[in-house]
């Protein structure tokens, strides 16, 4: 018994094959000189097989009286081609690079290549094409070229396998549309070759072939780009099964990826020249280009009108109160956004689902594998039209087929589950796909080969086990729709917590104003209460006056109290419309009146430059008549009690400094200094209750603004009150 060596489809080296067909001529060179050359090319210059390896490449083409450009060369894969004569014929010469060889390839001119119908085709293909007929225009155009008696439009699927979409076929013929191949009739390093090189044709291929010969191993010669290499012998077998003489094809290459290929069959050997085979790409390459331009438009107005649902969607998971709530009532619209029969929802602890979905074991079963799986997820998510055969023990497995998963956030077990039930589908192959093997002894080593199946006779298979794949734009809408909710979901808790902070300050000035109102009300209450028994027995109705006037004062306070409270609450809850505010008058008002209420006629009180504010007129009056008046109180028992006000214009800004020379702050009791009910400890001469500048924080950050105080104790205060500007040269226009 040999050891064995088990070569599959796709492991073959099909760019290395060392062999070219018989209607091309190979010569290669490095740094000028001849290294290596078909064995056809010394029939065709008719030399010995001494004459060309070492010799200058360019020195033979003048010794033959070949006049080749040496302007148009190329110097990497991209082929540099142009026409050359030699024994009174016509010849293309393409020239490209690849890693560190020259390779130079001749071959014939064939009459009548219809080159001049490019213009036309395209012309053809450009006015008359849409997404659905792009592709019979392009075959109608390309059978007009080469005239083989099968051309097929092979549109790759998502498996790598392959189906013929489009075909054109001579009468009398089987028609091969619908049919589907498997992956390994064009393995994974073929499509990689048809992307780099798109062109590719065996004109007889029962034909001769020449192996390349030289100064380095043909295995070391990439004919990655060529343009005469031979075909594979796995792909040689593969067509004379087909019952196939003559090959061409061409790939049809979308957004850079290898979309499909144009596939053509003749019974007989038939050559194309190399101008009617790049003719075909160039037809290939406009059809492409307008069928990706054609799908780029649908897919920008589907993901416009997607991303206007998500708009929609997301305003409506913002609208409810509760969060999981909201999912429930639009669980139906995320389902529909992917287009899928079910949708599973996990957050939060809670399980919601919509459509046709698992028993509840089986939606435990999914939520557990995504858990331990989902580190493996690529941006944390999972996407499967298989899924059933990756979980085995599932109870209705043909609910759960086609899957998509996406995990809400690193390091969470909360999820979104689209859902996709078993399509069964009944695929015409193009014979039964499955493999022969053929074996041979090479080295002393058994060498198993799979050979291609012999025959094409339709075979009918129903597949079981798989959904309706997920389209890209549906991946798409399920990453947006995550992003939605994520969004929605810390926009939601982003309102929650600002309540929660509302709250918590509500809750404190409730339990300051609590604390602060039983005493500083239980006080003017208990004066009351003292005066009124006094009044009973003092028979001096002149002291009955003078206590009379006391329980007023009291009644006063209390009055002032409750007044600065109310209005506190109204701050909070009244909404506003800014606008210009004149406040020279204002200003100048209120310090005549702020003079008379503190009984402090004496305080000298300086008004400078009074600029407008933007803000509500209302608020504003109470801003200043607060804040002016506090000036006026805590300065009237100064020597000489005096108040500057000052206004300027900075930047985007309205700045007001009210300046006193009273009794300041002191730097200790800053925090509590624009709080409810909250006085500093040396302010109790003065009446107040500590309310005034708790409203006037408020109203400025109401109107945008903002208020802070430089001060220190016994030398004064000044409050900065910052208020938005106004568009003064809209004003003065």
């Amino acid at each position: 018994m040999y050891p064995k060596e088990y070569i599959n489809c796709d492991q073959e080296p099909i760019h290395i094959c060392g062999e070219v067909q018989e209607y091309g001529f190979l010569l290669g060179s490095q740094d000028s000189k001849i290294t290596f050359y078909s064995e056809n090319s010394l029939d065709f210059f008719s030399v010995e097989s001494d004459f060309l390896l070492g010799k200058n490449i360019r020195v033979l083409f003048a010794e033959f009286g070949i006049d080749v450009n040496w302007d148009n060369f190329s110097d990497n894969e991209t082929l540099a081609i142009q026409h050359i004569s030699f024994k009174n014929e016509e010849y293309t010469l393409s020239i490209h690079t690849n890693k560190g060889f020259t390779f130079f390839e001749i071959e014939k001119v064939l009459p009548n290549h219809k080159i001049n119908k490019e213009y036309a085709a395209i012309q053809h293909i450009l006015r008359n094409s849409n997404e659905e007929n792009i592709w019979k225009i392009l075959l109608q155009e390309v059978q007009e070229i080469i005239d083989f008696d099968r051309a097929m439009i092979y549109q790759f699927l998502y498996d790598g396998s392959g189906q013929v979409i489009e075909e054109l076929v001579k009468p009398n013929l089987e028609s091969y549309l619908d049919l589907h191949y498997p992956e390994s009739d064009i393995p994974a390093q073929a499509r990689a070759l048809y992307l780099k090189n798109p062109v590719r044709i065996t004109s007889h291929v029962s034909g001769k072939t020449y192996p390349i010969v030289g100064i380095i191993p043909k295995e070391a010669i990439d004919l990655t780009y060529s343009v005469t290499r031979a075909s594979s012998p796995v792909h040689i077998q593969y067509l004379k099964n087909a019952q196939v003489e003559a090959s061409f094809s061409t790939s049809i290459i979308v957004n850079g990826e290898l979309w499909g290929m144009v596939a053509c069959q003749n019974s007989k050997p038939k050559h194309l020249d190399l101008q009617s085979r790049l003719l075909v790409e160039t037809l290939t390459r406009t059809s492409a280009n307008a069928f990706a331009s054609y799908r780029s438009l649908e897919t920008l107005q589907e993901y416009q009108r997607i991303n206007l649902n998500n708009i929609t969607l997301r305003q409506n998971l913002l609208n409810d109160e509760s969060f999981g709530k909201a999912l429930e009532h639009n669980i139906k619209e995320i389902m529909d956004t992917c287009d899928a029969d079910g949708i599973i929802i996990k957050i939060n602890n809670e399980i919601l689902t919509a459509g046709k979905t698992p028993s509840h074991t089986d939606i435990e079963r999914i939520i557990d594998w995504s858990r331990e799986n989902n580190h493996s997820f690529e941006e944390n998510m999972f996407v499967s039209n298989t899924f059933c055969r990756t979980i085995t023990n599932l109870e209705n497995p043909e609910i759960s087929c086609g899957i998509i998963i996406s995990v809400l956030g690193n390091n969470t077990s909360d999820m979104l589950i689209w859902l996709r039930k078993e399509q069964g589908q009944k695929i015409k192959w193009a014979g039964k796909p499955e493999k022969q093997t053929i074996s041979e002894i090479k080295d002393g080593v058994e060498i198993i080969k799979f050979s291609p199946r012999k025959s094409f006779e339709v075979w009918k298979e129903y597949v079981k086990g798989t959904s309706l794949p997920w389209k890209i734009k549906e991946i798409e809408s399920a990453k947006w729709i995550t992003s939605v909710i994520l969004k929605a979901s810390h926009t939601k808790s982003s309102q929650i917590q600002d309540l929660n902070n509302q709250l918590k300050e509500l809750n404190g000035e409730l339990d300051s104003f609590s604390h602060t109102i039983s005493h500083d009300l239980n006080t003017p209450l208990t004066v009351i209460k003292l005066n009124a028994q006094l009044a009973k027995k003092l028979p001096d109705q002149e002291n009955v006056h003078k206590t009379l006037d006391n329980i007023i004062n009291q009644v006063d306070t209390m009055s002032d109290m409750i007044r600065n409270v109310l209005e506190l609450s109204k701050i909070k809850k009244s909404e506003i419309e800014l606008r210009s505010v004149e406040v020279d008058s204002l200003i100048t008002k209120l310090a005549e009146d702020s003079k008379i209420s503190f009984e402090s006629p004496h305080t000298d009180i300086i008004i400078q430059n009074t600029p407008e504010v933007l803000g509500d007129q209302t608020m504003v009056y109470q801003v200043f008549g607060n804040v002016i008046g506090n000036a006026v109180k805590y300065s009237s028992k100064s020597h000489q009690p005096k108040v500057k006000i000052i206004g300027e214009i900075a930047d985007n800004v309205v700045i007001y400094k009210i300046t006193d020379n009273g009794i300041g702050i002191d730097k200790k009791e800053s925090k509590k200094m624009f709080k409810i009910f909250s006085r500093m400890s040396n302010a109790k001469d003065f009446n107040g209750n500590g309310v005034g500048l708790s409203i006037v924080h408020h109203l400025m950050e109401k109107m945008g603004g903002k208020i802070s105080y430089e001060s220190e104790s016994g030398k004064g205060t000044t409050f900065i009150l910052k208020f938005q500007k106004p568009n003064y040269d809209f004003l003065n226009s």
